[in-house]
């Protein structure tokens, strides 16, 4: 078997790396900024199943804004008003959906990450003790 050139035996390392940095941060941005607010629904879009149903609200937040924007959670129902959490860009009756998917990747992500650094490692040392033959 051919030997990979030595840009490609770092790429995926790197882009292991890379995604375990920025995922988290990209899909823990929405709940990063977020505050207490009270969410008005205005509409919903309850016609297909759960997972595409999708609302619509406002909600002002601390510095005097009002936003509007998607809002998601349970129990919503056009003309509510329920408390919960926004930022500037959509809002949700319960902050722990916004922090399931970031802390689930990051960690998967991490957990990934070290078991490739292992097996790099345990690669490395057996080629240098010169047995590379898998066992």
């Amino acid at each position: 078997m051919a030997a990979r050139p030595g840009w490609q035996r770092r790429l995926l390392p790197l882009l292991l790396i890379a995604a375990a940095l920025v995922l988290p941060v990209v899909f823990a941005r929405q709940a990063i900024g977020a505050e207490r607010v009270t969410v008005r629904v205005e509409s919903c879009d309850l016609s297909g199943p759960k997972a595409t149903q999708a609302c619509r609200g406002t909600w002002r937040l601390g510095d005097g804004r009002a936003v509007s924007g998607p809002v998601d959670g349970t129990l919503l129902r056009p003309g509510t008003e329920l408390q919960g959490w926004g930022n500037g860009e959509r809002a949700t009756t319960s902050l722990f959906t916004w922090l399931v998917a970031p802390i689930v990747i990051g960690g998967a992500l991490l957990v990934g990450l070290g078991a490739f650094v292992v097996v790099w490692l345990r690669l490395t040392w057996r080629a240098r003790r010169g047995d590379a033959a898998p066992r």
